[in-house]
């Protein structure tokens, strides 16, 4: 179900395209990570839109966690890899935060590194970071002390290293 109202009319339309094709030309990454998420809700304006939408599905969660593992081990540049790293592990703390479901096979060690990266890393909105604060509070069982996420706008800033989660899921 597509739970965030879009406009279907061709204006609409063509600047969603016209606004997707600057967008891949400014950041190539995050570009890639907004058609992803726009896969899997058609609504979505951008990855970070959909992660952070407080009406995500756990089976969103699901479909984001698993197109976002696969950009960041086969992303074809650095720069691919360190966004579907971040929101890899976004996907996971929506899962913790929104549903209070563990999506992820991953130890509690794995998922604290890559929320912490995310957390830590000032190129991703603070929308993803605040979540990544929220979800590290429930792995760690304490009350959280970060505010609800909002959607915010994407950076287009190129990239750091990026710092990888274990292979499981």
């Amino acid at each position: 179900m597509n739970t965030l109202n879009h406009d279907t009319s061709p204006q609409p339309l063509m600047a969603v395209a016209l606004r997707a094709a600057l967008d891949s030309m400014q950041d190539p990454a995050m570009a890639s990570a907004d058609w992803l998420a726009h896969d899997i809700d058609s609504g979505a304006g951008s990855a970070v839109e959909l992660l952070t939408n407080p009406e995500i599905t756990i089976e969103q969660v699901r479909q984001a966690k698993a197109v976002f593992k696969t950009m960041r081990i086969v992303g074809e540049k650095s720069a691919d890899r360190r966004v579907g790293a971040r929101m890899y592990a976004a996907a996971i703390a929506a899962g913790m935060v929104r549903h209070d479901e563990r999506v992820s096979k991953q130890s509690n060690a794995a998922l604290r590194r890559g929320f912490q990266a995310l957390l830590d890393d000032r190129k991703m909105p603070a929308a993803l970071r605040d979540l990544a604060g929220m979800a590290l509070s429930k792995l760690s069982g304490e009350p959280s002390k970060w505010p609800q996420p909002r959607p915010m706008p994407r950076v287009t800033e190129p990239g750091e290293p990026m710092e990888l989660m274990d292979d499981d899921d």
